[in-house]
């Protein structure tokens, strides 16, 4: 039966990154509209144009991220929206165990850490496990919740 034990959903909701990008995207707007006046020209246009067309879709982007994990007796599900989807049978894992895998080096998917590759939207909690041949952590805002909806399959 695929009854779902634990899910979670996250979101970029941290007031200081949706100032990083705000900030960076005004500076990125200023520049360019700033590049069109000083040399006023077709190719200015279209560097204005696309400086607005990225930073939109870089806020977009972070503005629809959502990292969701769903775990049933089993499967681990996770979902770094719309970037990857992943799954691993509980038969297939080796190891499996919560952790707190503290600062891996920002948010997002941390590629080569100590722990293999990581997902986390913030925080340092997190479901770490590893196959045959590589390792992950899928982080958690709700660690304890976790621990305990799980706790009976762990290895």
């Amino acid at each position: 039966m695929n009854e779902i034990i634990f899910q979670e959903s996250q979101k970029f909701k941290q007031w200081w990154l949706w100032l990083i990008i705000i900030f960076t995207s005004i500076i990125i707007i200023i520049s360019a509209v700033a590049a069109a006046v000083e040399y006023p020209s077709t190719i200015s246009t279209i560097v204005i144009v696309c400086s607005l067309f990225g930073v939109m879709g870089m806020i977009v982007l972070f503005y629809i991220m959502k990292l969701t994990t769903i775990i049933t007796r089993e499967k681990i599900s996770v979902q770094f929206y719309p970037i990857l989807k992943r799954e691993w049978n509980w038969s297939d894992l080796k190891m499996a165990k919560v952790i707190d895998y503290g600062f891996v080096g920002g948010w997002g998917i941390r590629l080569w850490t100590g722990m293999g590759t990581v997902y986390n939207i913030k925080g340092s909690k997190g479901l770490h496990i590893k196959t045959d041949s590589k390792e992950y952590v899928i982080g958690s805002q709700k660690e304890e919740e976790l621990r305990s909806s799980i706790a009976h399959l762990l290895k």
